[in-house]
Protein backbone atom coordinates (compact mmCIF):
# COMPACT_ATOMS: atom_id res chain seq x y z
CA UNK A 1 0.00 0.00 0.00
CA UNK A 2 3.04 2.28 0.26
CA UNK A 3 3.03 5.30 2.54
CA UNK A 4 1.67 5.93 5.07
CA UNK A 5 2.12 2.56 6.77
CA UNK A 6 -1.19 0.75 6.32
CA UNK A 7 -1.50 0.42 10.10
CA UNK A 8 -1.81 4.21 10.28
CA UNK A 9 -4.51 4.62 7.63
CA UNK A 10 -7.75 5.89 9.12
CA UNK A 11 -10.90 4.19 7.84
CA UNK A 12 -14.37 5.66 7.42
CA UNK A 13 -15.14 5.59 11.15
CA UNK A 14 -11.87 7.36 12.04
CA UNK A 15 -10.22 4.22 13.42
CA UNK A 16 -7.38 2.23 11.91
CA UNK A 17 -7.77 -1.42 10.96
CA UNK A 18 -5.67 -2.36 14.00
CA UNK A 19 -7.90 -0.32 16.31
CA UNK A 20 -11.03 -1.98 14.89
CA UNK A 21 -9.51 -5.43 15.33
CA UNK A 22 -8.34 -4.70 18.88
CA UNK A 23 -11.90 -3.64 19.75
CA UNK A 24 -13.31 -6.80 18.15
CA UNK A 25 -10.84 -9.01 20.05
CA UNK A 26 -11.67 -7.28 23.33
CA UNK A 27 -15.38 -7.60 22.53
CA UNK A 28 -14.93 -11.34 22.01
CA UNK A 29 -13.27 -11.66 25.42
CA UNK A 30 -9.66 -11.97 24.26
CA UNK A 31 -7.13 -10.57 26.71
CA UNK A 32 -4.48 -9.47 26.53
CA UNK A 33 -4.56 -8.15 23.00
CA UNK A 34 -1.06 -7.75 21.61
CA UNK A 35 0.26 -6.67 18.26
CA UNK A 36 3.17 -8.51 16.68
CA UNK A 37 5.08 -6.42 14.16
CA UNK A 38 8.45 -5.82 12.55
CA UNK A 39 8.10 -2.15 13.44
CA UNK A 40 6.55 -1.00 16.71
CA UNK A 41 6.17 2.71 15.97
CA UNK A 42 2.93 2.60 13.92
CA UNK A 43 1.15 1.01 16.89
CA UNK A 44 2.58 2.85 19.88
CA UNK A 45 -0.42 5.16 20.35
CA UNK A 46 -2.90 2.30 20.72
CA UNK A 47 -2.20 1.49 24.35
CA UNK A 48 -1.50 -2.17 23.52
CA UNK A 49 1.59 -4.25 24.04
CA UNK A 50 3.65 -4.52 20.86
CA UNK A 51 5.75 -7.68 20.50
CA UNK A 52 8.59 -7.44 18.00
CA UNK A 53 9.05 -10.26 15.51
CA UNK A 54 11.87 -12.57 16.58
CA UNK A 55 12.56 -13.30 12.91
CA UNK A 56 11.85 -9.99 11.14
CA UNK A 57 10.92 -10.16 7.50
CA UNK A 58 9.84 -13.82 7.48
CA UNK A 59 6.15 -13.05 7.29
CA UNK A 60 3.06 -14.02 9.25
CA UNK A 61 4.30 -17.41 10.46
CA UNK A 62 7.20 -15.68 12.23
CA UNK A 63 4.70 -13.30 13.81
CA UNK A 64 2.63 -16.25 15.02
CA UNK A 65 5.77 -17.77 16.55
CA UNK A 66 6.48 -14.50 18.39
CA UNK A 67 2.91 -14.35 19.70
CA UNK A 68 2.93 -17.96 20.88
CA UNK A 69 6.22 -17.43 22.71
CA UNK A 70 5.10 -14.13 24.25
CA UNK A 71 1.72 -15.38 25.45
CA UNK A 72 2.49 -18.96 26.51
CA UNK A 73 0.88 -20.88 28.06
CA UNK A 74 -2.27 -19.13 26.80
CA UNK A 75 -3.74 -20.00 23.41
CA UNK A 76 -3.45 -17.28 20.80
CA UNK A 77 -6.22 -15.91 18.63
CA UNK A 78 -4.36 -14.99 15.44
CA UNK A 79 -5.88 -12.22 13.34
CA UNK A 80 -4.18 -10.47 10.42
CA UNK A 81 -3.91 -6.77 11.14
CA UNK A 82 -5.53 -5.73 7.88
CA UNK A 83 -8.95 -7.37 8.15
CA UNK A 84 -10.98 -4.42 9.47
CA UNK A 85 -14.39 -6.02 8.84
CA UNK A 86 -13.77 -8.94 11.20
CA UNK A 87 -16.07 -8.52 14.19
CA UNK A 88 -16.34 -9.77 17.74
CA UNK A 89 -19.04 -12.28 16.79
CA UNK A 90 -16.78 -13.79 14.11
CA UNK A 91 -13.99 -14.16 16.65
CA UNK A 92 -16.37 -15.67 19.24
CA UNK A 93 -17.43 -18.33 16.68
CA UNK A 94 -13.80 -19.24 16.17
CA UNK A 95 -13.11 -19.39 19.90
CA UNK A 96 -16.15 -21.58 20.56
CA UNK A 97 -15.10 -24.05 17.87
CA UNK A 98 -11.52 -24.33 19.14
CA UNK A 99 -10.68 -27.92 20.10
CA UNK A 100 -7.75 -27.10 22.40
CA UNK A 101 -5.26 -27.34 19.54
CA UNK A 102 -6.04 -25.44 16.31
CA UNK A 103 -9.17 -23.92 14.79
CA UNK A 104 -9.08 -21.99 11.51
CA UNK A 105 -11.68 -19.87 9.73
CA UNK A 106 -12.89 -21.12 6.34
CA UNK A 107 -14.98 -19.42 3.67
CA UNK A 108 -14.62 -20.86 0.18
CA UNK A 109 -11.01 -21.48 1.28
CA UNK A 110 -8.93 -21.54 4.43
CA UNK A 111 -8.33 -18.15 6.05
CA UNK A 112 -5.03 -19.09 7.73
CA UNK A 113 -4.54 -15.73 9.42
CA UNK A 114 -7.75 -16.07 11.39
CA UNK A 115 -7.17 -18.92 13.80
CA UNK A 116 -6.96 -19.99 17.42
CA UNK A 117 -3.68 -21.74 18.14
CA UNK A 118 -2.59 -23.65 21.25
CA UNK A 119 0.69 -22.34 22.64
CA UNK A 120 2.13 -25.85 22.68
CA UNK A 121 2.19 -25.75 18.86
CA UNK A 122 5.06 -23.25 19.00
CA UNK A 123 7.56 -26.09 18.47
CA UNK A 124 5.86 -27.02 15.18
CA UNK A 125 5.79 -23.38 14.09
CA UNK A 126 9.47 -22.86 15.00
CA UNK A 127 10.51 -26.08 13.27
CA UNK A 128 8.74 -25.04 10.07
CA UNK A 129 10.53 -21.68 10.13
CA UNK A 130 13.85 -23.40 10.84
CA UNK A 131 13.29 -25.51 7.70
CA UNK A 132 12.66 -22.38 5.65
CA UNK A 133 8.91 -22.96 5.42
CA UNK A 134 6.98 -19.73 5.78
CA UNK A 135 3.50 -20.78 4.65
CA UNK A 136 0.86 -20.65 7.37
CA UNK A 137 -1.70 -22.39 5.16
CA UNK A 138 0.51 -25.43 4.57
CA UNK A 139 1.43 -25.74 8.23
CA UNK A 140 -2.18 -25.55 9.43
CA UNK A 141 -3.12 -28.09 6.77
CA UNK A 142 -0.35 -30.44 7.90
CA UNK A 143 -1.21 -30.05 11.60
CA UNK A 144 -4.88 -30.73 11.00
CA UNK A 145 -7.18 -27.97 12.12
CA UNK A 146 -10.82 -27.68 13.04
CA UNK A 147 -12.40 -25.80 10.13
CA UNK A 148 -14.79 -23.08 11.27
CA UNK A 149 -17.14 -22.35 8.37
CA UNK A 150 -18.21 -18.81 7.52
CA UNK A 151 -20.76 -18.35 4.73
CA UNK A 152 -19.78 -14.73 4.13
CA UNK A 153 -16.19 -13.98 3.17
CA UNK A 154 -16.66 -10.21 3.58
CA UNK A 155 -15.29 -10.25 7.14
CA UNK A 156 -11.99 -11.63 5.83
CA UNK A 157 -11.41 -8.90 3.24
CA UNK A 158 -7.91 -7.55 3.72
CA UNK A 159 -6.33 -4.24 2.80
CA UNK A 160 -3.60 -4.98 0.30
CA UNK A 161 -4.30 -2.38 -2.39
CA UNK A 162 -5.76 1.13 -2.64
CA UNK A 163 -8.81 -0.50 -4.26
CA UNK A 164 -9.31 -2.71 -1.18
CA UNK A 165 -9.14 0.39 0.99
CA UNK A 166 -11.70 2.21 -1.16
CA UNK A 167 -14.09 -0.77 -0.88
CA UNK A 168 -13.65 -0.85 2.89
CA UNK A 169 -14.31 2.86 3.29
Amino acid sequence: MGSPHKAAIRLGDGRTSSERLAAALHGAGCAPVVIVANEAHPYLGMGLCVVRDRRPGLGPLAGIEAALLALAPMPVCVVAGDMPKLGAEDIRRLLHAWDGRLAVAWTDRMQPLCAVVASNLVGEVSAALDRGEHGVYRLWERLGSVPVRFADSEAFTDLDTPEDLARCQ
